[in-house]
């Protein structure tokens, strides 16, 4: 009976026979690459044995005769290999062959892996192809390397039993190698091989045979819905219905650690006549890959809720809700420094339905205390992979935070701060549930929220600051206006007294210095009190219909220029839109004074006036004197500036002109521009609404 056995196992018929095509896919799919080719060189030529991928039949053009193994990472980047074959007619634009060990007396062989991306080949790439052209040299043919994995061949057509169970060995190695996660099952379904690192990954035991590591594996596996994977559902157990299974997700849950996500690829085996032999399947770790996705996702949040937020309050338990969801942790919590108490201050809190650490949290955190306040001194992330781990609780209020959030189910801590620059405004702080150990890439993760809410943070302190400059400068001009009208009063009327009882021409002229001096401070005042009054919305117009020709008109006629400034006007008949009469004027006036102060040398000074647009009309005046500097017109309406060449000059203002013209505009709700293409000069066109909405 034995012998019968025996016989029937060692019958060539019996034998499992895999193809070198076969063993290019194998290869292929090890080292990611879409083409390889095993090669011979016969007497008559070279000639292909097997291929996977190639586009075309026929051998693979070489890089010449070269010893050993040989890489190239990008065959564009070599002016000699740009015009090779192998790019021109395979498309290829990385190479790695090494050579296939053969006897003395057999041809040449070569294993040759092509991409047609520029590609670094790695060290653990060619000790991969090493490995293989070990296994597929000398008499060990493809069949017998790769039928290895499924049991013994010993007939006369190949190698010996002692040799299969020797490349048995190599392939095991070799899938111990990989960075990915490998099972291999026979027609039976049962494991034949599960490598180091699907162990590893999984947390199995290395001693555990592959049926029993398998079962364990099976396990943990979960459906992305939470579900757990039944063992016809397994990408390997489906490839051996003879078809490919690609991108199946699953969650890997072992208890006390943090869930995984892994990618499962399946593929069936096949013989050299096409009969399945058994499948293969890979598993890709893609927990940090999905971590980021999230993470991605939760800062698109974060930046939506902070952009429409004016203040932190209104939008921060959903934003530290969607850093929880993202990290999936039970616990964040955000503190903001108090410059003024110089303590760490909770601004707000996020914990997930059944957990409650608000009670181990202080309200009010001093400089350098454990967690939150030594992070706000350090300026440094602080991590913790286990809570209850004694290195990081050293001092007794650690200690006692620590293990009192163990007991509610909290393991690990992750704190970084909240920076504007090198000065920290707060700190964040999470809580998990299980002991973690990703600190580079957490890190980086929450890093990169902290940034968003340190950016947050400083746009709303300048802004707050911006107000308050405003606010104070705002009040500083009324007091200043209010408590100089009274004695500008007071000076308006003696000097008037002091006109009617004096005769003398002398003191007459310097009363009348007086007078003018006094005039100017007070249009000054005035329009220094309209203005605040127009940026605080005090002021208030008060539109009717108005022509804003005759307008114009009024203005040019009661101008004076000098007799080397003319002033055109190019006006229809009239232009009538809803206008406060007196706030026109203002406007016109003001631009009319500005053309002719500016206009030095003199020169022709043109005002239009447009109406083709039924709802709006726009008014232009353009002169041909000193203009403004390019470095000046962003500060064209800032109260008190004044050009550079405007302040070299004899010319004298205050810088309030425009800056008043542009919010008795804006009251009308119109806009001012100035034409960056009038050259001489300076052209301003406004344009205000016809009909202003009652």
């Amino acid at each position: 009976m034995r012998a019968s056995q025996m016989s029937r196992r060692t019958s060539p018929a019996s034998a499992v026979r895999v193809s070198w095509d076969a063993a290019a896919r194998m290869v292929a799919r090890l080292l990611g690459a879409p083409m390889v080719a095993i090669g011979s060189d016969d007497p008559d030529g070279e000639r292909l044995l097997g291929s996977f991928g190639l586009p075309r039949p026929g051998p693979v053009p070489r890089l010449g005769r070269r010893p050993g193994t040989v890489s190239v990472g990008d065959l564009l980047a070599d002016p000699d290999l740009a015009a090779h074959p192998l790019v021109t007619e395979l498309g290829a634009r990385s190479l790695a062959a090494v050579p296939v060990p053969v006897g003395p007396q057999s041809p040449a062989r070569s294993l040759t892996v092509l991409d047609t991306a520029a590609r670094a080949w790695s060290d653990a790439d060619l000790t991969t192809l090493d490995e293989v052209a070990a296994m597929l040299g000398a008499d060990a043919g493809p069949e017998s390397a790769l039928a290895g994995l499924f049991g013994p061949v010993d007939d006369q057509a190949m190698v010996p039993a002692a040799q299969a169970h020797a490349q048995r060995g190599f392939i095991t190695a070799l899938m111990d190698s990989l960075q990915v996660g490998v099972v291999a099952v026979g027609l039976d379904r049962r494991p034949v091989l599960l490598n180091r690192t699907l162990r590893r990954y999984c947390d199995v035991d290395a001693s555990l045979s592959p049926a029993a590591a398998m079962a364990a594996i099976n396990e943990r596996l979960h459906h992305l819905d939470g579900t757990h994977y039944a063992l016809e559902e397994l990408a390997v157990i489906r490839a051996l219905e003879g078809r490919s299974v690609r991108d199946m997700e699953a969650i890997l849950r072992t208890p006390g650690t943090p869930d995984r996500f892994a990618l499962t690829n399946g593929e069936p085996i096949r013989g050299a006549a096409g009969e399945l032999l058994g499948a293969l399947c890979t598993v890709q770790d893609v927990t940090e890959r999905r971590r980021r996705e999230r993470f991605r996702d939760c800062e698109l949040v974060i930046m939506h809720l902070l952009a429409g937020a004016d203040e932190l309050d209104d939008v921060v338990t959903p934003l530290l809700a969607a850093i929880g969801a993202a990290l999936d942790w039970p616990h964040v919590a955000l503190f903001l420094v108090d410059d003024v108490a110089d303590v760490l201050r909770t601004a707000g809190y996020w914990s997930a339905p059944g957990v409650h650490v608000d009670d181990l949290v202080p309200e009010r955190i001093p400089r350098g205390d454990a967690g939150p306040g030594l992070v706000w001194t350090s300026g440094l992330p602080l991590w913790i992979p286990d809570l209850t781990d004694a290195r990081y609780t050293e001092t007794p209020e650690a200690y006692a935070f620590a293990h009192a959030a163990a007991e509610r189910g909290l393991r690990a801590s992750l704190t970084v701060p909240v920076c504007d620059g090198d000065q920290v405004l707060g700190v964040l702080a999470t809580l998990c549930a299980t002991t973690e150990y990703d600190e580079f890439l957490l890190t980086g993760l929450l890093d990169g929220v902290a940034a968003q809410l340190g950016q947050f943070l400083t746009r709303r302190r300048s802004r707050e600051l911006a107000m308050q400059l405003h606010r104070a400068q705002d009040d500083f001009l009324t007091l200043v206006g209010h408590e100089l009208r009274t004695p500008l009063t007071s000076i308006i009327s003696y000097s008037t007294l002091l006109t009617d009882e004096i005769d003398d021409p002398e003191q007459q002229q310097m009363i009348g210095a007086i007078r003018r001096n006094v005039d100017h401070l007070q249009r000054i005042i005035d329009e220094l009190l309209e203005l605040t009054a127009l940026e605080s919305g005090h002021h208030r117009i008060r539109p009717r219909p108005t022509d804003l020709s005759a307008v114009v008109r009024a203005a040019v006629a009661a101008l004076s220029p000098p007799a080397t400034v003319t002033v055109r006007t190019d006006l229809p008949p009239a232009l009538d839109l809803d206008a406060d009469r007196e706030g026109l004027r203002q406007i016109v006036e003001q631009l009319l004074s500005n053309a002719v102060k500016y206009s030095p040398e003199g020169g022709d000074i043109v005002i239009t006036a447009c109406g083709d647009d039924p709802a709006v009309a726009e008014l232009a005046v353009a002169d041909a004197g000193i203009g403004i500097p390019a470095a000046d017109r962003e500060h064209l309406y800032t109260r008190f500036h004044r050009g550079a060449n405007a302040r070299h000059t004899a010319i004298l203002g205050n810088g309030l002109g425009l800056p008043l013209v542009r919010g008795l505009v804006e009251a009308h709700g119109g806009t001012i521009s100035l034409d960056p293409g009038h050259r001489p000069g300076t052209r301003i066109v406004v344009r205000l609404p016809r009909r202003h909405p009652s």
